[in-house]
């Protein structure tokens, strides 16, 4: 039977041994908002990613230099609808040491394309494993510089899902003035004090939209400017009958002030708001 697990694979200049520590000093590499000890077996350990978002890791397997293996012992995900989906499955990193350099197979037992998290859960360890945790083995430091990114699917053509789209007011924002129909056009969305302006920087029809921040004020953080210059994006494509929505805000990444509560907030405006308001004809705007 084929392995549909997640699984990704890297080799660095390492000890097995230094390997291992460097994994579990999760905050380092993965997990800012981290709290427990995953330094040995029977350990445990708490990661948020922001919100009500937890993921409660138990340290089930350690072979010194060889193996770790987390079990998710409790999860919520509230962006999904099934807010347990991690529960009970496992993050696996196998090591093998040869002559001073170190190969890590990691695997996210359970995590399948079957799953509906599987989208945004794929290229969210991509990055973790290959790029932040290889940075980590080779660099000392992790990277932490992954663009917010969400993908939903949806029953509409490209040409309905842009137009849905640019009905900001209906599926995000009530507070809405301007226009977000054609390249060049400018609007903004209110939120009480808080306010963000855009202009269409690129339009290909059926296919692409961006939206880049030229003002805002993000009046709950110190830096209040934080999504000046930055850009929302959404690339649409045809996958299997349906209309597949790629979303990305280039410049929110982890580290900014506001990326928790604008995890929290594009997680409820795409993946359940966009999506609802593309499918059912109704979002949920705030």
């Amino acid at each position: 039977m084929k392995n549909n697990n997640f699984q990704s694979s890297i080799t660095a200049n390492i000890s097995a041994r230094e390997a291992i520590k460097r994994i579990n000093n999760v905050p380092e590499w993965w997990g800012i908002n981290f709290s427990g000890s995953s330094q040995k077996q029977n350990d445990k350990f708490i990661v948020k990613m922001g919100g009500d978002s937890f993921f409660n890791f138990t340290v089930a397997e350690l072979i010194p230099d060889k193996k770790i293996v987390w079990l998710v012992t409790d999860c919520n995900m509230p962006w999904y609808s099934d807010k347990k989906e991690w529960a009970n499955t496992k993050l696996i990193f196998d090591l093998t040491e040869n002559n001073g350099v170190t190969n890590l197979n990691f695997t996210h037992e359970g995590l399948t394309p079957e799953v509906e998290c599987y989208k945004d859960c794929e290229p969210g360890w991509t990055h973790w494993i290959k790029t932040s945790l290889f940075s980590y083995f080779t660099t000392g430091k992790g990277d932490f510089n992954k663009n917010f990114h969400r993908t939903i699917t949806v029953n509409a053509s490209p040409a309905e899902a842009l137009k849905k789209i640019s009905q900001v007011n209906l599926w995000w924002a009530k507070n809405f003035s301007g226009s977000a129909e054609k390249l060049n056009d400018k609007f903004t969305v209110n939120f009480g004090e808080t306010f963000v302006d855009f202009l269409i920087s690129e339009l290909v029809p059926d296919k692409k939209v961006v939206w880049k921040i030229t003002d805002c004020n993000l009046h709950w953080i110190k830096a209040k400017k934080e999504w000046n210059n930055t850009e929302v994006v959404f690339e649409i494509s045809s996958e299997d009958g349906k209309t597949k929505i790629d979303f990305t805000h280039v410049g929110l990444v982890r580290g900014v002030e506001c990326y928790d509560d604008c995890e929290v907030g594009w997680n409820g405006h795409i993946t359940m708001s966009l999506a609802k308001f593309i499918n059912e004809g109704k979002g949920m705007p705030e």
